[in-house]
């Protein structure tokens, strides 16, 4: 039987931080340093197969990787919190159906389908060429790269024709990774009665890769005690580093923190808004 310290002298909390699918660190933007300023210990677990720079994996993979560092942390803090920008989010979502003792998880742009505006038209095309077996493709990310910043937008189209990593993730995704994201967001949507763990959205009405549809899926579908809905207005799909950022650096400290209270006193938590598209892209 493995040695667990004491909980007496267990460190309080820490919250795993789930970059996008074939992403890294750089999508999260000021998020680790801002919590870790703040008292809070964070972590941006190795998912191989799902981060940048390996070689696509099963999603029950990945699901397994992330329940292995959990399993590690436990034997070293009270809580874990977890946390997800994009297809991390979905990935949070997918851990915590299959267990109990996760806290609150923060979901930031959540993604159970891809349906927003600036998907192109062909997309359900790739998935027929995928089960004919021509899987030998990568798609190639294209403007506006779910950022509405223009200056933020420039900066990343330089990275991408340099072949680079960028803040919203890799140039290219190759037809293994969205095989597998779409099964993970099946598994999900399919599993969302299981989710217990106190939930954040924040979520863009004006997302350009998947609509307000995910975000209220999740809401109406999740069995938390506690759910907290952030509708934004200026800014596309990757939140955490786009017009609005600071507001979600904000929003996701206050609920950890609300959350580790316990008591969240007489307030309406849970935000039943209907939120609409706005008319103008940029």
């Amino acid at each position: 039987m493995p040695y667990r310290i004491p909980s007496e002298i267990l460190k309080e909390s820490i919250t795993l931080l789930l970059p996008g699918l074939n992403g890294g660190g750089l999508e999260l933007g000021q998020l680790p340093s801002f919590l870790n300023a703040n008292g809070y210990e964070t972590c941006i677990p190795e998912i191989n197969g799902y981060l940048y720079g390996t070689p696509a994996d099963s999603y029950e993979n990945w699901i397994s990787q992330v329940h292995n560092k959990i399993d590690e942390l436990k034997n070293h803090y009270k809580t874990i919190n977890l946390a997800g920008i994009s297809m991390g989010s979905t990935l949070a979502l997918a851990v915590a159906s299959q267990r109990t003792d996760i806290s609150s998880i923060a979901l930031l742009s959540p993604v159970l389908r891809y349906d927003g505006w600036s998907v192109p038209w062909y997309r359900f095309l790739l998935d027929i060429a995928y089960n004919f077996g021509i899987r030998n493709w990568e798609y190639s990310e294209r403007e506006p790269f779910g950022i509405k910043n223009p200056d933020l937008r420039r900066r990343i189209r330089d990275k991408f024709k340099a072949h680079e990593l960028s803040e919203v993730g890799a140039p290219l995704i190759t037809a293994r990774h969205l095989h597998e994201a779409k099964g993970l967001m099946s598994y999900v949507t399919k599993n969302l009665n299981s989710i217990t763990s106190r939930l954040l959205i924040v979520q863009s009405v004006e997302d350009d890769t998947c609509t307000i549809w995910s975000a209220e899926k999740i809401l109406a579908n999740a069995k938390s005690d506690l759910r907290r809905a952030i509708w934004l207005g200026n800014s596309y799909h990757i939140v955490t580093i786009d017009n609005e950022r600071e507001i979600v650096l904000n929003e996701v400290l206050r609920f950890l923190t609300k959350s580790a209270g316990g008591n969240l006193g007489s307030e309406n938590y849970y935000s039943e808004m209907t939120p609409k598209p706005l008319r103008t892209r940029a």
